[in-house]
């Protein structure tokens, strides 16, 4: 009992029960109630739900003769090991990279994503519109906009839009995507796995065939046997690096799931929708009548 009269329970009950009726239980808060409910449903109707495209991925940890199909690409895979680092990070960066998005951008994907398709436009002279802010900070920075979407571009839509996570302690990785239309996200993220893995491999090979070059050099003018010997059995092992990186197989990664779609779209948290929009009108007529009530106080 001591603790409740120290505390004064029932003083700050009558308090908030007074703040309750003056601020919170007024018309002005109901009708903003309703007009939350009105603004909530016009909000869900006008959003568009978008379907859920993913692949799950697995790091290449061994030598294989075959695996599962890639989207119907090809009919075998090989997996190899990754010799220079950690193979999802490497996966990752080739992935959000510029070289990536320039091929991306090269097979025709910027039509699909900033000519909604359009075949008979020139993927490089699409145009770019340009909001007030762009213009003003161009202006106040003193550079020039470009007319026309770039590789640039794609790369970013590629950065902003597909998201890459790795299972902890694990090896499985998905790749994935929310757009509302299945057909262009299951083909873009299929397609962009598979160029990501193949920059990584022709990386490796260009770095074999440098090393084999430099290596044979040094070879031509060598006269100590052992060294010969290790000179000569270097350019062996990259002739097979070469021989094993140059298919059409995957070098980082292989298909567990090839890319599919949610069999519905996911539609917005309507339940969330109405409960954040109710609290922040509630809040805004709260706010309202205490600065109405108060404002001789505050200013």
């Amino acid at each position: 009992m001591s603790f409740l009269k120290k505390y004064d329970l029932k003083e700050k009950l009558s308090i908030l029960k007074k703040f309750f009726y003056d601020y919170v239980w007024r018309k002005s808060s109901l009708n903003l109630g309703i007009a939350s409910i009105i603004f909530s449903l016009c909000f869900i109707q006008f959003t568009i739900p978008q379907f859920y495209i993913s692949a799950t991925l697995r790091e290449a940890q061994q030598s294989a003769s075959g695996g599962p199909s890639i989207g119907g690409n090809a009919q075998g895979l090989l997996s190899l090991v990754s010799e220079d680092g950690d193979i999802y990070n490497e996966f990752r960066s080739n992935l959000y990279s510029y070289v990536v998005a320039q091929r991306m951008w090269e097979k025709g994907w910027a039509t699909e994503i900033f000519a909604g398709g359009d075949t008979s436009k020139d993927f490089n002279k699409i145009n770019k519109p340009k909001t007030i802010s762009d213009r003003f900070e161009s202006l106040l920075l003193g550079y020039d906009l470009y007319d026309y979407y770039s590789p640039h571009d794609l790369q970013d839509f590629i950065s902003s839009k597909v998201s890459i996570q790795k299972e902890i302690r694990g090896t499985n990785i998905t790749v994935f995507i929310m757009t509302n239309d299945q057909s262009f996200g299951i083909d873009f993220i299929n397609e962009l796995i598979l160029v990501a893995d193949q920059y990584a491999k022709e990386y490796l090979i260009q770095k074999s065939k440098a090393i084999i070059d430099g290596t044979s050099k040094q070879l031509a003018v060598s006269r100590n046997s052992a060294i010969s010997a290790s000179l000569a059995g270097t350019i062996n092992r990259e002739y097979l690096k070469i021989a094993t990186l140059d298919n059409n197989m995957p070098y980082h990664i292989y298909f567990i799931d090839p890319p599919y779609s949610s069999e519905y779209p996911l539609s917005p948290n309507t339940l969330a929708i109405f409960i954040s929009n109710l609290i922040i009108f509630v809040f805004a007529s709260i706010a309202y009548h205490f600065i109405k009530n108060n404002k001789d106080n505050l200013w």
